[in-house]
């Protein structure tokens, strides 16, 4: 059967680098301390189809620079002349405000929707039972 703290291995290794539990990992996803409130099935829904509920303040902003090239990431604040966005390797970077030629909000999430399915069917099950454990008690 499933495992949550053998689901615990396979979010430090996969999900971390976005999502915070316990407070470890990065804010660029959702912070998912209680998603296990959300019951089994949201919880699948949310995983194997991540562009379904996308929070608007998750929405990915699409960059066409003046160079030529396209980048994709979450905003996250201005620094100066620079706009500071994070990509989905979970790091920020800074796109000088006037190299962005064009930019448009994509309704899509920054979780790549194949992510689950890179993962063996067991460590997926882990992972469900793992988030389903992190229930938060109601105020």
């Amino acid at each position: 059967g499933a495992v949550a703290e053998r689901g615990a291995l396979v979010f430090d290794k996969n999900c971390r680098i976005c999502h915070q539990v316990q407070e470890k990992g990065a804010l660029i996803g959702p912070q998912l301390d209680g998603i296990g409130n959300r019951g089994l099935e949201r919880i699948v829904e949310d995983v194997l189809d991540p562009n379904r509920n996308v929070d608007a303040s998750f929405h990915v902003s699409v960059l066409a620079l003046t160079d030529g090239r396209v980048r994709a990431g979450i905003f996250r604040r201005r620094d100066g002349q620079a706009l500071v966005f994070a990509g989905n390797d979970g790091k920020e970077f800074h796109v000088p405000e006037a190299d962005v030629e064009a930019a448009r909000k994509s309704p899509l999430s920054l979780m790549p929707d194949n992510l689950a399915e890179s993962l063996p069917l067991e460590a997926r099950y882990d992972l469900f039972a793992f988030l389903l454990s992190l229930r938060r008690d109601p105020p």
